[in-house]
């Protein structure tokens, strides 16, 4: 489980400062950022074919943002019936700030979609909802799920199908052009900022929740 880390200020303060950096270039217009954009688009897509396409589009409908709620509603009601009751909820919590600051970033950034996206992408660009949001899914299985899991073995088989997940949900949108590589690349620096802050609520905080009746024998 999540446990006290004296590198969770570093790391909140690396992913803060770079997610700045990244969010002023683009708002700013910066060259350097469309070539970025350009170069890595062109990796994803030099293997253009139907079916890709589909596997890419199958893949975005499972990590969309309704899904990927849906998929955590589900993990928290889980851990809430194993008596994981404070895990339950601070997932919720997890899922619910993080895209509240999706949703700001968007609107303050204001970056329209690349030419040729599908007609159900639709509102601003900057930073992925879908990476966003499964970013938490798979952050939540590997600090949660995976040390609970009764073999070694099976818990690097969980840990890296997540992991791989999370690769291809990044590649699925670049790939159908819903967004640019650093839409992606800004979801992710967010998610794990938004990540940082909500371990440490959570190593403060979940002791103190024993108390109250809704999480009474609630595992830690």
């Amino acid at each position: 489980m999540i446990d006290k880390s004296r590198s969770r200020p570093i790391k909140f303060v690396i992913g803060v400062i770079l997610f700045a950096y990244l969010s002023y270039f683009i708002s700013d217009g910066a060259v350097g950022i469309d070539l970025l954009d350009v170069a890595l688009t062109s990796l994803v897509q030099i293997s253009n074919s139907d079916i890709w396409t589909v596997f890419y589009k199958v893949i975005a409908w499972l990590a969309s943002p309704g899904m990927d709620i849906l998929w955590i509603v589900i993990l928290a009601f889980l851990m809430y019936g194993f008596k994981y009751k404070i895990q339950a909820f601070w997932t919720l919590a997890y899922m619910v700030g993080s895209m509240a600051l999706g949703f700001i970033v968007k609107h303050i950034i204001g970056r329209a979609r690349p030419i040729g996206h599908l007609a159900q992408d639709t509102g601003y660009s900057y930073p992925s909802g879908h990476v966003l949001g499964t970013f938490v899914l798979v952050s939540v299985i590997i600090m949660l799920i995976v040390p609970e899991l009764p073999s070694y073995r099976m818990a690097m088989i969980v840990k890296w199908v997540s992991v791989v997940w999370l690769v291809l949900v990044i590649f699925s949108r670049i790939y159908l052009n819903a967004h640019y590589p650093t839409d992606t690349i800004g979801a992710v620096l967010l998610a794990w900022s938004w990540s940082q802050i909500m371990q440490w609520f959570y190593v403060f905080w979940a002791p103190g929740l024993l108390k109250w009746p809704l999480f009474y024998r609630s595992y830690l």
